[in-house]
């Protein structure tokens, strides 16, 4: 990434799995405190959202519809905004052809995000671990549900033992995390000292 703006700024773009998780343990609140103003998702991961939404035969994973009703609320309240509201004149070329590009590997909705995050030099937040090592690989700044927690922990948003028990919420609601179920964002700290 280019950008020497600190992360506080740059905008993020998530996609289907860090929203379903924070959807799944009712934690969207805590993106919003985090993200309000600068958090976006493309039409893709959208539709994804909505498929689970809808249909949550075709998506089994995703059990919880009306939690995954947090994305539209979020929507509508304006804190989450689509990423083609965003689109300059130089992107609308480029984000297409990388987003084909990137689908050659990843679903609809980690390529648009990726190619959205790459051209805009914006974070791309995904728990997909083939996806964040491509788009680290292409110097793409990541995150994830575990690196929000973290930085919910770290700007006093949320308290260590309520970001604990989200991450275990996560595994419960089947997040395959590499960190413990018991007290992961704890061990996390600990080992980085943050």
């Amino acid at each position: 990434m280019t950008s020497q703006t600190p992360d506080v700024l740059i905008p993020l773009i998530f996609d289907n799995t860090v929203l379903s998780n924070f959807a799944l343990v009712q934690a969207f609140d805590l993106l919003q405190r985090l993200y309000a103003g600068r958090a976006f998702v493309c039409s893709a991961v959208f539709a994804e959202v909505r498929a689970g939404v809808e249909s949550g035969w075709k998506y089994p994973w995703l059990h919880s519809r009306t939690r995954l009703q947090a994305v539209d609320r979020a929507l509508e309240s304006g804190w989450l905004r689509l990423s083609d509201s965003e689109t300059e004149p130089s992107d609308e070329v480029v984000e297409p052809r990388l987003t084909y590009e990137y689908s050659q590997r990843f679903g609809a909705g980690e390529s648009e995000s990726m190619a959205i995050a790459y051209c805009r030099g914006w974070i791309f937040a995904s728990d997909c671990r083939r996806a964040r090592d491509f788009a680290k690989e292409r110097s793409i700044k990541v995150t994830g549900s575990i690196g929000i927690l973290v930085k919910a922990v770290t700007e006093e948003a949320i308290a260590l033992d309520i970001a604990d028990a989200l991450h275990a919420r996560m595994i419960d609601e089947e997040y395959r995390s590499p960190l413990p179920y018991e007290q992961g964002i704890s061990t996390y700290l600990k080992r980085n000292k943050l």
